[in-house]
Parts: structure tokens; sequence; C-alpha cells
């Protein structure tokens, strides 16, 4: 059974959305339910956010449609190969080439998500082959990254967490 994986514009809504609902929540709460009058300390409560939760959200987001933005993602079962597609460039690899298989996820998110962070929910999946080529998938591609290639490879990941999962390459 063939699988196929792009960037679909339904995924990047439901993880870039994820922390910024939260916001748009609270602030509502805090401005129609609570009643309160602006005050010029609000600026720096939405300032410090802003730069330590949506911003580095914002940041891996751009990072993971550059990485994955145009590629298409194989995954054939039956065959057990991959083949990834990018730019006119193709790289297919047997499911048994596979030296490396890392999930890597943002602290905040997955099975210890505290429910908060915006982003909490960006993780991404980095392959090595024994050719020693490299593939980077990202969950822009993919929902349930980690479940989805644990069960069409066979595979058990290594789990790596930062407290930003930017890509390192």
């Amino acid at each position: 059974m063939k699988n196929k994986y792009y960037i679909k514009g339904r995924q990047q809504f439901l993880v870039a959305c994820s922390g910024l609902i939260k916001y748009i929540g609270l602030g509502v709460i805090c401005c129609y339910f609570l009643n309160l009058k602006y005050h010029p300390i609000y600026i720096f409560i939405a300032l410090f956010f802003f730069i330590f939760d949506i911003l580095p959200a914002l940041i891996l987001h751009l990072q993971y449609l550059k990485v994955n933005w145009g590629a298409d993602l194989i995954i054939d079962t039956i065959n057990e190969d991959i083949l990834y597609r990018k730019g006119g460039i193709a790289a297919e690899h047997k499911f048994h080439e596979i030296t490396s298989f890392k999930i890597i996820s943002s602290f905040g998110g997955g099975q210890y998500n505290a429910g908060w962070y915006a982003f909490g929910e960006y993780r991404y999946c980095e392959f090595v082959f024994k050719d020693d080529t490299q593939m980077i998938i990202t969950c822009l591609m993919i929902n349930d990254i980690q479940n989805t290639l644990e069960n069409l490879l066979r595979i058990k990941p290594e789990k790596r967490r930062k407290v930003f999962a930017f890509i390192s390459s």
C-alpha cells in the first residue's frame, strides 16, 4: 500500500493555530468577561508572550515550511520503499537501509503536553540511511508524525526533546 504525504493547508492550520487560539480565547475572557480596561502593562505582558511563545512557533513553522515545501513523501509498505521528491530531485530508500530514525519534538508537546505552549506541537523526523544521506520530514506533512511513521515502518524511533524543535543541519 502506498501512502502519500505532502504539506497540506489543513495540517498547517492544525499545528499553527493550537497555541494562537488559546491566546485569543484568553484575550476575549480578559477583555469581555473580566471587563479589563486598557492599561500599559497589558502591552508588556502581550509582548512577553509574543517574544517567548508565539515568535518561536512562527519561526518553527516557517523553517518547517522551507524544509518540506513542494516535497512529496511516498511510503510503500508492500515493497518497503521510502520515496522523497523535492524540486525535481528524488531519493529512494528501502526500510532496511535506515540506520537512524529520530523524532525530535519541543518540550510542552506530545504525551507530556502542558497544553499551553504555541510551539509544543512542532516536531520532525530525521532519517539517516546507510549511504549517509539524510531525510527530514516535518509535522506539516504528516499528522501525528511519530505514530504514523512508527506504524508504517514498523521501526521504533529514538525520541529526543528540545526546548524548541528547530531543525539543525
